[in-house]
């Protein structure tokens, strides 16, 4: 039985499909395809269209990107054409009123960074004294706790005592040790409980200077806060009249040594826009 099954296998495996007509019948198909390609000129045509009109809306996709970046550029440019200007106080024919809002602004800037200045300084000052009371605290409330500790232990001690007199056999002279034992734990009670209320003051006293403290800090936080979004404000402000100032000098194109180097930038970025423009223009046929 067992030769009739090994003999039965070969015959099984020759009922499939011989590998070398599978892949003559794949060669005939691709040769029929390329064929028919061939022959098509409006299928050639098309994917040629399909091919060239994705490769000119990935060149305009990066055009477009370099184009954004470049005018970025051109506006940090005039930017620092314009601040330059004005640090250097050179003077361009119609910017009376940039001038006159960029003092106006600079005067305001400088208040605020004064004030950030004070609550800076004022924050430091309270966070401070925040951690020196913290500590101070801390110190006295572990000396308290040491001047405790041995009442602490002797009044366990006391304890230990009692609790072996109860076992005495001798009722009588038990008696008169514990009263005099319990008199003794009394006065040392009293003393616990006047270096518990000790450390109950410094506790209160510490979260009332803290809570005070905290309120402060938070009030000059707010202050601090407030003088920063003033100043960003008035900083995106001087931009965009740094800007302006910069239009006018690119224009105007007055002379002096310390703009010479911005305007050559300048003029090389705006020839570059320039190019990119066309280029668009080219691909999108406007």
């Amino acid at each position: 039985m067992e030769l009739i099954a090994f003999q039965a296998q070969p015959s099984l495996q020759r009922e499939g499909l011989p590998y070398w007509l599978f892949w003559f019948l794949l060669c005939i198909i691709g040769l029929l395809l390329v064929f028919i390609f061939l022959r098509d000129k409006h299928l050639r045509m098309r994917i040629s269209a399909f091919l060239a009109g994705a490769r000119r809306k990935s060149v305009l996709i990066r055009l477009k990107f370099q184009l954004k970046k470049k005018r970025q550029k051109r506006g940090s440019l005039l930017q620092q054409l314009g601040a330059k200007a004005w640090e250097k106080d050179i003077p361009v024919e119609n910017s009376e009123f940039i001038r006159a809002e960029l003092k106006r602004l600079f005067e305001k800037k400088k208040a605020s960074q004064m004030e950030w200045r004070k609550a800076l300084d004022e924050l430091e000052r309270l966070h401070k004294e925040l951690e020196a009371s913290i500590h101070l605290h801390e110190e006295q409330a572990r000396e308290k706790r040491t001047e405790k500790s041995p009442f602490d232990e002797l009044m366990k001690k006391k304890n230990e005592e009692e609790e072996a007199l109860k076992k005495t056999l001798d009722h009588k002279k038990r008696e008169t040790q514990i009263v005099e034992l319990r008199r003794e734990k009394e006065e040392i009670r009293d003393k616990i409980e006047a270096f518990d209320d000790a450390l109950k003051d410094i506790e209160a006293e510490a979260r009332s200077e803290r809570r005070d403290l905290e309120k402060a800090i938070r009030y000059w936080e707010k202050l601090k806060e407030r003088a920063e979004h003033r100043i960003r404000d008035i900083e995106s402000q001087e931009e965009a009249l740094f800007y302006s100032l910069g239009k006018l000098l690119e224009e105007a194109r007055v002379a002096s040594p310390g703009l010479d180097t911005l305007y050559s930038e300048i003029d090389a970025i705006n020839h570059r826009i320039t190019t990119l423009q066309h280029r668009i223009e080219t691909l999108t046929g406007g």
